[in-house]
Formats: C-alpha cells, sequence, structure tokens
C-alpha cells in the first residue's frame, strides 16, 4: 500500500520542534506556504512532524503556546528533508531572532539525551509494508517476541532492550493501551493506512511524556491529523496467500474544523491452509487419531477519525476514535507435526483455535492559556478485548479470553521562559480486567505526576531533568528521577549524556490467586501453571546513557549510542522441578538481579537520488544472583546466571536503501538478526523490496517480501530449535527449543490514487 510517486519520491518535510532548553513541543502548528499552497500539520507527542509537499519554495511558520512565532524562508525542497525547529518565548527580553530552523536533507543532528527514532509512513510505504510491525525490527533495539509462534496470524508484540514486552509502554497518541493480562499489546494487525508515524524512544528520558512505569522505552503510535489543504487517498491491492486491502483516508480543515478519516480492510487466506490428522494424545498413539483442519487466515478492519475545533491560535479542541477488529485462525500456530513419527503425517496440538480481537481507543484533548502559560486537560477510555473460540488448558496467556478497561483523566500546565521550560501535571487512571476463570474482575488505581524542566545554559549546553511519583492501590509508590544533557563539541558533532530510573508494576493477573479448579492440570511434572503472587512488587532499574553524534563535510551523519540498566527485583517464574508424586505450583517472584547493556550504530547518507540509512546493533541481556528455579514468564525461556536471556540476539542489523528518478520509484529492506533469535533460528536475513511507477495522480507498484526464502515454513518445529544452554536435572545442558517459521517469498500488486 504505497502513496503515488509524487508523495513516495518527493517530498516529506519531517522534523521535530522544541523550546531553547531543548524540550519538545507537542501540538505546535506548522504551515508550508508556496504561492496560493498553504500545507499544515501538528507536532506529536514527542514535538515531531511531518507532511507531504510536491517540490518548491516554502515559507515554514511555526507557532506554539507560549512562544513566538518563527517565521523561515524560502526553504527549497527539491528531496526529502529534515528540519530541527527550535522557538523562543515570547516574552523573551534579548534581541535575538524570534525562531531557528535548520534544514539538512534528513540529516539533523540529534540531541535527544536518549536515542530517539521516527518511522514515518512513508518510509513505511516505501518498504512496502502494510502493517507497522512490518518495519520495527530496523531499530537495533527492538525484537519481536512471537509467544504463539511464527504464524503470520499469531500474535507478534514488541520489547525494548530485552527480554520482556511488558516492560515497554505501547501508545497511541500518548494514550496507554497496553493490555492489563500479558502487560504488552499484539501489535500484529495495527494498518499503516490510520497512522501518520511511530515513535520509538529508548531507555529512560527526562523529556518522556509518558511517565516513568517503563524499563526499555516507549513505541508511540501517531494517528493521522487534519490538513489546511483537503486530500483524500485511496488504494487496493491483492497478493500471495489470498492477501487484498483496501484503504480510504481524507483529511482537511473547514473553517474552525478539522478532519481526518481512515478506514482500511485487509484479509488474507494464509499460507497454511489444509486438512491434518491430528492426535488425541501427545505423543501420538495410532488409531487415536481424528481430522481437523489447519489454517492461518486473517480478516481485519480498522477506522479512524480524528476531529478538531479550534477556538483561537492558542485553544482548541480534539477527539481522536481509533478502533481494530480482526478474526484470526491460530490452528496452523498452535499445532505442529509430532516428533516422535508415531503416526506418520500426525500433529500434536489443541485442533481448531479461533482468535477475536477488539481494541477501541477513545481520547478527548483541550488546551488554552492560563496565566503566562498553557494548560492541557484530557480525557482517554480505551477496550481490549480477546474472545477465544476454543482455549484449551495449558495455551500461552495470549490465548485466554479476557476483557481490559483502561480510563484515564490528565491535566498538566507548562510555561516557557527566555532559555528554559517548566512543566507539571500527571494522571489519575482506573483499570479493571475481568478474564476467564477469575471470579471477580481485578481493578485497581494509579496516580502518576511529574515535574519537568530544560534549560539552555548556554549555546552549546542543553540541560533536562524531570521528577516522578507514581501511585498504585495494588502495591505502592515510586519515586523516579531523571537527568539528561547534551553539548556541542562543534557545529558538527554533538555529545549527549542521561541517567534515570523507571520501574515495571506487576499485572492484575500475576498477583491473582486461582482456585484450584480454575488451574490448568499437572505437567509431566507434577507441576500446575499459571498461579499468581499477591506478594509481588515492581522490578526498578537505573540506567545510564551516552551518545555521540557527528556530521561530516560531505552531509552524512554517523550517530552512536551506548547504555547500561540495571534491574532489580526483576519478576520471574518459579519453577520447583520434578516433584513427582507431589503436586507443586509455579508462580511469579521478585528475585536476582538482570542487566541489559549495548549500543548502536546509525549512517545517513544521501546520493543524489539515492538515500541509506545502515543501523546495527548489541544487545546484551543476561540475569545473576538468581537460583536455578526460575524461569522467563514472558519468553517461558530458561534462566541461567550470565547467560543471554533466551530470544534476544545479540548482535542485530539493517539497511534501507530507497531510489527515485522521475515517475519511477524503488527500495531495498534488509534486516540481520544474529543467534539467540526470536525464532531460535540459526542467524538469518530477511529482504524486501518494491518497484513502482505513477501515472499522474496514480500509483501502481509492486512489494515483494521475504526474497531469499529465509526461514520460511508451514508449522513450527517442536524440540528443532537451536537448543539453549540450561539448567537441566544434570546440571548445565543444552535444552530442547521450538524452531518457528515465516512465510516465503510473496508479492502484492498495489494501486494508489490520491486527490
Amino acid at each position: 500500500m504505497l502513496l503515488l510517486a509524487a508523495a513516495l519520491n518527493c517530498c516529506t518535510i519531517a522534523g521535530i520542534v522544541h523550546g531553547p532548553g531543548g524540550v519538545p513541543l507537542p501540538n505546535a502548528s506548522l504551515t508550508m506556504q508556496h504561492g496560493s499552497t498553504a500545507l499544515s500539520t501538528r507536532s506529536e507527542q514527542h514535538g515531531r512532524f511531518s507532511v507531504h509537499a510536491p517540490p518548491g519554495s516554502y515559507i515554514l511558520v511555526a507557532r506554539a503556546d507560549g512562544y513566538a512565532i518563527a517565521d523561515v524562508g524560502p526553504i527549497d525542497v527539491r528531496k526529502d528533508i529534515e528540519v530541527d525547529v527550535a522557538l523562543e518565548p515570547a516574552d523573551s527580553q534579548h534581541l535575538r531572532p524570534i525562531g531557528e530552523v535548520t534544514v539538512d536533507g534528513r540529516l539533523t543532528l540529534s540531541r535527544n539525551p536518549v536515542p530517539s527514532v521516527q518511522i514515518l509512513r512513508s518510509d513505511f510505504e516505501q518498504r512496502g509494508a502494510d502493517r507497522i510491525i512490518d518495519a520495527l525490527p530496523e531499530i537495533p533495539s527492538v525484537t519481536l517476541p512471537r509467544p504463539d509462534g511464527g504464524s503470520a496470524s499469531a500474535p507478534a508484540v514488541v520489547a525494548l532492550r530485552g527480554p520482556d514486552p511488558s516492560e515497554t509502554l505501547i501508545t497511541l497518541d500518548g494514550q496507554l493501551l497496553n493490555d492489563a493480562n500479558t502487560g504488552d499489546l499484539d501489535l500484529s494487525r495495527f494498518p499503516v493506512a490510520a497512522f501518520s508515524a511511530v515513535d520509538v524512544t529508548e531507555g529512560l528520558g527526562p523529556t518522556d511524556l509518558a511517565g516513568s512505569n517503563t524499563i526499555g522505552g516507549a513505541v508511540n503510535i501517531v494517528s493521522l491529523h487534519p490538513t489546511q489543504q483537503a486530500q483524500h487517498a485511496a488504494s487496493l491491492s491483492i497478493g500471495s496467500f489470498g492477501r487484498s486491502e483496501g484503504w480510504f483516508n481524507a483529511t482537511g480543515i473547514r473553517g474552525r474544523f478539522g478532519y481526518a478519516l481512515a478506514a482500511d480492510d485487509q484479509q488474507s487466506a494464509g499460507y497454511v491452509n489444509q486438512d491434518a490428522l491430528l492426535c488425541q494424545t501427545n505423543p501420538c498413539v495410532p488409531g487415536q487419531t481424528s481430522i481437523v483442519h489447519l489454517g492461518s487466515s486473517v480478516s481485519s478492519r480498522s477506522a479512524l477519525a480524528h476531529l478538531t475545533w479550534t477556538f483561537s491560535p492558542r485553544a482548541d479542541l480534539a477527539l481522536r476514535i481509533f478502533t481494530l477488529g480482526d478474526d484470526r485462525d491460530e490452528s496452523a500456530a498452535m499445532n505442529a507435526p509430532d516428533p516422535s513419527n508415531a503416526v506418520p503425517g500426525g500433529f500434536v496440538g489443541p485442533g481448531g483455535i479461533g482468535v477475536g480481537q477488539s481494541i477501541r481507543a477513545y481520547d478527548v484533548r483541550a488546551r488554552s492559556p492560563l496565566g503566562a502559560g498553557t494548560l492541557a486537560a484530557g480525557f482517554s477510555a480505551s477496550n481490549n478485548t480477546i474472545a477465544m473460540l476454543l482455549a484449551p488448558a495449558g495455551l500461552s496467556p495470549y490465548d485466554i479470553s479476557h476483557h481490559d478497561k483502561r480510563q484515564t483523566v490528565s491535566l498538566s500546565w507548562q510555561r516557557a521562559f527566555d532559555r528554559s521550560e517548566y512543566s507539571f501535571g500527571g494522571y489519575v487512571q482506573d483499570e479493571s480486567l475481568a478474564e476467564t476463570n477469575v471470579a471477580t474482575p481485578q481493578s485497581q488505581t494509579i496516580g502518576s505526576y511529574f515535574v519537568r524542566a530544560a534549560t539552555r545554559p548556554s549555546a552549546r549546553v542543553r540541560l533536562a531533568a524531570a521528577l516522578y511519583a507514581s501511585h498504585y492501590t495494588t502495591f505502592g509508590s515510586s519515586l523516579d528521577g531523571r537527568f539528561g544533557a547534551s553539548y556541542d563539541l562543534s557545529d558538527s558533532s554533538v555529545l549527549r549524556f542521561s541517567v534515570g530510573t523507571g520501574f515495571r508494576a506487576p499485572l492484575l493477573i500475576e498477583r491473582y490467586v486461582f482456585p484450584n479448579d480454575a488451574l490448568p492440570p499437572p505437567n509431566a511434572d507434577c507441576v500446575i501453571t499459571g498461579q499468581g503472587n499477591p506478594n509481588e512488587r515492581a522490578e526498578h532499574a537505573t540506567e545510564y546513557e551516552l551518545g555521540y553524534a557527528h556530521r561530516s563535510t560531505s552531509g552524512s551523519v554517523l550517530d552512536i549510542s551506548a547504555y547500561r540498566t540495571n534491574l532489580r527485583d526483576p519478576i520471574e517464574n518459579f519453577y520447583p522441578g520434578n516433584t513427582c508424586p507431589t503436586i507443586s505450583y509455579s508462580f511469579p517472584i521478585n528475585v536476582g538481579n538482570v542487566t541489559y547493556q549495548g549500543g548502536a550504530v546509525r549512517f545517513t547518507h544521501r546520493f543524489n537520488k539515492v538515500s541509506v540509512v545502515a543501523q546495527y546493533g548489541l544487545n546484551v541481556a543476561y540475569p545473576y544472583n538468581l537460583p536455578a528455579t526460575v524461569s522467563n514468564p514472558t519468553s517461558g525461556g530458561f534462566l541461567v546466571t550470565g547467560e543471554q536471556f533466551l530470544g534476544i540476539p545479540q548482535q542485530v542489523g539493517s539497511i534501507q536503501i530507497g531510489w527515485a528518478s522521475g515517475p519511477w520509484h524503488a527500495a531495498l529492506d534488509a534486516q540481520f538478526r544474529g543467534k539467540n533469535n526470536e525464532l531460535n533460528q540459526g542467524p538469518y536475513a530477511l529482504i524486501d523490496g518494491v518497484i513502482g511507477r505513477s501515472f499522474g495522480k496514480t500509483d501502481l507498484t509492486l512489494a515483494l517480501s521475504n526474497l531469499t526464502n529465509a526461514v520460511n515454513g508451514r508449522f513450527t518445529q517442536l524440540r528443532g530449535g537451536v537448543p539453549y544452554l540450561g539448567n537441566g536435572p544434570n546440571g548445565l545442558m543444552p535444552l530442547p527449543t521450538d524452531r518457528f517459521f515465516i512465510e516465503p517469498f510473496g508479492a502484492r500488486l498495489v494501486l494508489t490514487v490520491r486527490e
């Protein structure tokens, strides 16, 4: 699903808006004026913005409440560019420019104390991606745990800088969406068509807006916003494995009213669609089998409405509604060939299994002047429902029917001074979780409050600090502080540093004590899994970050970052081992310590009509001071002191190459995953490509995936993965893992029309 080549190839104007202290300015208004044409947008949660524009010479006007208007230009736009907009306070007493805009062909130096990457919608579409999950692995700190296998119809969640996706916040326009049952969110069906960008902020930054209840970082999905000039687009596509998609977008402003509307429909027959001989026992016994259908079909629909009303340049009201519903056949992911081969062609597993997912996210926000600053208020509500057509005992936590609800009220105030900005505020959130076999819904109330400040004591130095106070009615309170600084070594080099603390709260379901008859039967070790622990405490972490960026005379940018996270009292599963004939229980506990450390290198350059982004990351994650009786609750992996967590490849790399010439455009995207990866395969590389041509307002593109047929297959291979050195009955020994697979080479033909 791609835009027409005029939007694909030229031009995307993107960047960040911030104050003199470096604090990002959300909801800033930016207008690009070219003759009688005016294109406008607003900055998002982390101050980022993007807008598509035809080639030309533009005047950029930036406005933010409490800051002087920046009117800069002309800016010559002949290719995709990235701009850095620094606004000055409106009450500045100094004679100096009211605003500064730096334009350098998407090669701006990052002064954010922690790494922050924005993937624009055009970036997704240039890679031929129709779901946001497709491009996220290009970021070196991102891993995609696959709790139910590698099938395209199975859940896919995101973890930053560690093995636990519940340590990463998933937000939509800043609204928290993490599911209370698993602590993360299945992003496998989120379409590109409803959004304008995805912001990935790693680690613990002093300007984070989502609170301190994270360790790995945050992934913020940015919805479509109204545009000054009315725009309409529609797309149809067909492809391998019965895939099809149709979407429609409309954005614009009429008087004081702004609108952004999106609708998307995705269908897939799936790579697997066959009958199989399912064993009624595990392992298989001849004569005790039945015929079942195994499939991986998906039917997914989503819609978004983002409406705004402007009272004045300093006051407005916004309403955003997002809905996503899908029905998936996960039988191909949950059933596997019998490794014992007792029955030729026999499978073991639960048989037919269907999943229905429904996500609803509502958000109302308003801002207005209050005194010399800006008051922002918001109310949001979300519902996340999983309904299983078949949920036999013993499946993963992602295969449990449940209903998660959140309601949040937020309030904040911000004031800008000559060389600094200050803000304070917070939110109160009510959360409830109703789940299968839980007698009464579990609930908690969360209060989170912050004070943030940033200053620029000299032309080269930027400082930022924040203090967060959080209180949970379930487990207690946490006080976290963060500090960051950047120093311009020269006009072309910058040094960054930050230190901060964060936490991961226990999940509601982790603290719930189930009745014995609500738990699954004992396994082969006479252990009953899935019990909760009401004494579970929060995890706490301290993180250190160091970064350096340099822009060469040729215009390329090299960005290097390194981090270390010390995690105290991690939440792991106590597993007593084989206790037969005595029945025992497994439950989560706080125990030991964990270290996450690593770094990333990012190189960006443009060679005339070709752009290149190359990234390489090293992620080391290991526990210490752990007993031999615990395992990771998310991956189910074995834990050994001093050894890399299962499912976290130490080495990750990616390269994206884009090319455009006249009406033609093409791109190549390669992603490398080292050993110990999420699929339990050896090291592998995935290569995708696109090529297309525009015909006036119409674009026709061919998107190709998995060009080399890497790590492809139909079914999980039980105990066929790369062995993991873990604690066995006779000490350390290679332990078996399951090998996961993805779809083979596929192709999609995409027709897009834009007005």
